[in-house]
C-alpha cells in the first residue's frame, strides 16, 4: 500500500461530483469494546469550501446512529465499529441529499 498524497485528487471523478477528504480521524475506546468519542476533519478537494471538524462524545456511542457535525453544517455521520465504516450525509436542499462512505484504517494505540 502507498499513502495518498496530501494534495492528490480523487482518481475517478465525474463533473458535479462532491469529493471530500477525511483526515485526522480519532476514536476513543475506554474499555476496548465500544467508542465514547469519535472525530475527523472533512474537507472538499475539488474547489468546494467545505472544511471543518466533526466530532461527538457520550458515555457510549451507538453504531449506525446519525450524529450531527454541528449547527449550520447540514452534515451528519454514522460509524460502524465492526467494519471501521464511516457514512456521511449532507442535506443540500429539501430535494437533494448527498451520501458518501469511507472505510478507515484500524490503528491501535494504548495510552
Amino acid at each position: 500500500f502507498e499513502s495518498r498524497q496530501a494534495n492528490a485528487s480523487c482518481p475517478v471523478t465525474t463533473q458535479g461530483d462532491y469529493v471530500w477528504k477525511i483526515s485526522e480521524f480519532f476514536g476513543r475506546k475506554p474499555e476496548g469494546t465500544y467508542y465514547n468519542s469519535l472525530g475527523f476533519n472533512i474537507k472538499a478537494t475539488n474547489g468546494g469550501n467545505l472544511d471543518f471538524t466533526c466530532s461527538v462524545s457520550a458515555d457510549k456511542l451507538e453504531d449506525h446512529k446519525w450524529y450531527s457535525c454541528g449547527e449550520n453544517t447540514n452534515m451528519d455521520f454514522s460509524f460502524d465499529s465492526s467494519s471501521s465504516g464511516l457514512l456521511l450525509k449532507q442535506k443540500i436542499n429539501d430535494d437533494t441529499t448527498v451520501v458518501a462512505t469511507a472505510t478507515l484504517p484500524n490503528y491501535c494505540r494504548a495510552g
